[in-house]
Parts: structure tokens; sequence; C-alpha cells
């Protein structure tokens, strides 16, 4: 439904580049930097079962590894392992336990809330060719989100998700695994692994960046980032910024992480 802008031919230190959305208005809503994506394709990261060192590659592995060690299987009960990433960004990237029966509006309230949420906006995910919706709508159509996982899912399936119609998000999500273990209380979802934050730097001192300026994203300045201090100097209106945050949405709209 969606095509990205994203070149894969493009340089490391490569500009913003926008995002094309054909089935909306708005065209020139921003991917988050192609700065930001690694040379390399290891994209580091942590579990938060044990905070053990891992990447997104082994994250399955590794995450295994650590609920055998922390917790009893679950009788007669099963979870999915979901890894997500960032469409254009797949350094950005989190696994997800979830119960197997669990609905896809419970997965879309997880997203929202490690990564996404800003305004309420509308989201949606396409799963072999159908999509669910957060508000189906006779008009334009789409599933329920109440659709539940059991009956939709299978390991190794790869889907998309998209949180905004406006100012769009993308991620793709692929299932690594069906455990016999439960999300950890009474929970139904529980974040078993996630990315290490990049290290983005300030353009102008080089120190840790803590602000993106939305209005230089937005002029499409290639190096948009600045620490506090290099901030207050910074020549655009001090409220056209959003926080650096470790989320594939930072810079969009009104995210604050």
């Amino acid at each position: 439904m969606f095509s990205g802008a994203y070149d894969p031919t493009a340089p490391a230190e490569g500009q913003w580049l926008p995002q094309e959305c054909t089935d909306c208005e708005r065209k020139n809503f921003y991917a988050v930097p192609q700065t930001l994506v690694m040379a390399q394709h290891t994209y580091p990261g942590h579990t938060l079962i044990g905070n053990v060192e891992t990447t997104k590659r082994k994250a399955k592995n590794e995450v295994i590894r650590q609920l055998k060690q922390d917790r009893e299987p679950a009788r007669d009960a099963g979870s999915w392992l979901i890894r997500f990433q960032g469409r254009y960004l797949p350094q950005y990237w989190i696994v997800l336990l979830v119960k197997k029966n669990t609905t896809l509006k419970a997965v879309d309230s997880a997203l929202r809330d490690i990564w996404l949420e800003c305004c309420g906006h509308l989201s949606a995910f396409t799963i072999y060719g159908d999509e669910y919706v957060s508000f189906p709508d006779d008009e334009f159509g789409g599933m329920s989100m109440n659709a539940r996982l059991g009956s939709l899912l299978s390991v190794g399936l790869e889907g998309e998700y998209l949180y905004d119609f406006g100012d769009t998000t993308y991620l793709t999500f692929k299932v690594l695994d069906i455990v016999p273990f439960s999300p950890k209380g009474r929970k139904s979802i529980e974040l078993v692994a996630q990315n290490d934050p990049p290290d983005i730097r300030c353009s102008i001192c080089g120190e840790p960046a803590t602000e993106i300026c939305t209005e230089c994203l937005y002029n499409d300045v290639e190096d948009p980032f600045f620490c506090d201090t290099c901030f207050e100097e910074h020549e655009c209106d001090e409220e056209m910024s959003l926080p650096v945050v470790n989320s594939p949405r930072m810079g969009q709209c009104a995210y604050m992480g």
C-alpha cells in the first residue's frame, strides 16, 4: 500500500529522505535519517530478562536462553516471539513475548506504549495482504484488530505495521518462534529485548545529541541534531525541536518518547 524512498545505493552518510505515501494527500513527510543507518548490520541491543548483551540477529536465541533460566514453562500455554523493526531504520528493533491468543489490538497498544504514541493516530497491520485497522470504517474498509493471533500467525510469518496515516512511522515484523513461556505477571505482552540507543552526535560539537531541530529536518538540512548547549545558539525557533529518543518515530509529529 505504501512505498518508501529508501535508496539502497545511497552512501552511509546520506540525507534525510522523504517517504512517499501513494494513498494519502500528504507527500513530504519524512523517515528518520539515513545517517543513523549503521554501516555494520549487527544492530546491538540487550535482553530485558537478565540484561544480557545481544544483537538483533542473535536476540531470539538469547531471549529463549534467558527465559529458561528465569521462569518455568507454562503448562498448556504458548507465546509468540515477535520482532518488530523500523522498515527504513532496521537498527531500531524490539522483541515481544506475546500470549498465543492475544488480540492484534493488544499488540497495537503495546507498540504505541513502547515506541509510537503521540496524538492517538490511526494504525494498521498488514498480514497476508489483509489490513487490520485500529478503527475499521465502512467507507474505507479494513478489518478489526480484535482478531486473535492464534488464528493469524505462524512461525516465520512476516508482515507490516504503520502508525499515523499522515506523518507515518513504518514497521515490519517477523514471528520468530513460539515458546512454552508466558509474559511475566498477568500481562499478555512483555518486552523482552530491544536495540541499544544509536550513538547520535551533535552536528556542531560532536557531543551526544539531545535535540532534533524539526525546522531543519523539514527543510532537508543534512544533520539536524544538537546537544542542549548548541541548540541554545541555533538560529531556528526553540519551539521547533523534539528530543532524541530510542524510537523509529523520533522527529515525527509531536513524539516525545
